[in-house]
């Protein structure tokens, strides 16, 4: 694939349609273009967040590894942003990602992709659109779950992080 065909890949994503073409073919001449085979992990749970993946084909699936054993909790397809979060706040990774089946993805380090959001607005504001995206889909799946729990189940302080519950006996 050329680096004008990622281009015209990147182009079809929601996320980059107000996206500039000589940026987005900045963003393809800098990323390393990187095949995924099925199974194989993209990134792993407390790994540090050195790059940001945008996938052009292919399924993935998120995790959480926890004390009670690995949550899976997500899948994702084409024109996903993925390590975004990470790379933006300093932190290590918050899931694993592992390929469902071959996943093609563009690889961009941490500060190339840094310097393109700072030269670029129209790429700031596509990452942030995702990122609002993913926050919305976030607090639908959280209203699903709330809407679960038994009436009086107490409150969560969202800036607290989780406790297990108590074990009875």
């Amino acid at each position: 694939m050329t680096i004008d065909d990622e281009v015209r890949s990147l182009q079809k994503f929601r996320m980059f349609e107000a996206v500039e073409a000589s940026k987005l073919k900045l963003l393809a001449m800098i990323a390393d273009r990187i095949v995924f085979q099925p199974g194989e992990v993209v990134y792993e749970q407390g790994a540090a967040s050195d790059a940001v993946f945008i996938v052009l084909s292919g399924q993935f699936k998120v995790s959480l590894n926890t004390d009670r054993g690995v949550i899976d909790f997500a899948e994702h397809v084409r024109g996903a942003l993925l390590g975004e979060a990470g790379v933006l706040c300093g932190q290590t990774r918050g899931v694993t990602i592992t390929a469902e089946n071959e996943v093609i993805a563009l690889r961009i380090d941490r500060e190339p992709f840094m310097q393109l959001l700072e030269e670029s607005r129209p790429f700031n504001l596509a990452v942030m659109r995702e990122l609002s995206r993913q926050i919305l889909d976030l607090n639908k799946i959280c209203a699903q779950l709330v809407m679960r729990l038994p009436d009086g189940a107490p409150a969560v302080d969202a800036s607290r992080p989780l406790t297990p519950p108590a074990v009875t006996h």
